[in-house]
């Protein structure tokens, strides 16, 4: 595992030119300001950042493999991609635990095209989210519409990236 890998130099690149932005608007106290508030930001989050990650790690661990590569590899067809959607469902979680459980899925044998369906489900679908947030604000006549027009959306997702990984287009 690289330490630098491309994603670092184009959030480092990212940070250089958003610091320049800062620097030509509002001077040194605008920079300041803003760099405080990311380092407020990431203590809030580290915690929960290193939390998530043991937790999707535990979880490509005691995965059995066998199972995960049975029911949602590359053989799962449209099963793997309904159980994935299933799962991301009802994940309760947000981007801190649903991104490093996707990539234990990965890791633990299940296709790329399940982990489509998995990650456009938790987006989606997630029942929590719909309860708790959707519904109260959007009123349940709007929010229950938009949710069921996209039942259909993560498995189609996950049908398209199989397409896209056996084409060799990924």
């Amino acid at each position: 595992m690289k330490l630098f890998d491309s994603n670092f130099w184009i959030m480092l690149a990212l940070l250089v030119a958003l610091s320049a932005v800062a620097l030509s608007r509002g001077g040194p106290p605008l920079l300041a300001d803003a760099m405080s508030g990311g380092a407020r930001q990431f203590l809030r989050f580290a915690l929960v950042l290193f939390v998530s990650f043991l937790v999707a790690g535990l979880v490509e661990s005691l995965l059995p493999r066998a199972w995960v590569s049975s029911a949602l590899g590359e053989r799962s067809g449209w099963k793997g991609l309904a159980l994935a959607s299933a799962v991301g469902l009802v994940t309760p979680a947000g981007p801190f635990v649903s991104m490093p459980l996707a990539a234990g899925m990965l890791r633990a044998g299940a296709a790329p095209a399940s982990v489509v369906a998995f990650v456009a489900s938790w987006g989606l679908l997630a029942i929590h989210r719909l309860i708790a947030w959707e519904i109260p604000m959007l009123g349940a006549p709007f929010a229950l519409s938009r949710w069921v027009l996209c039942l259909g959306v993560p498995i189609a997702l996950g049908a398209l990236a199989r397409l896209f990984w056996r084409a060799g287009a990924v």
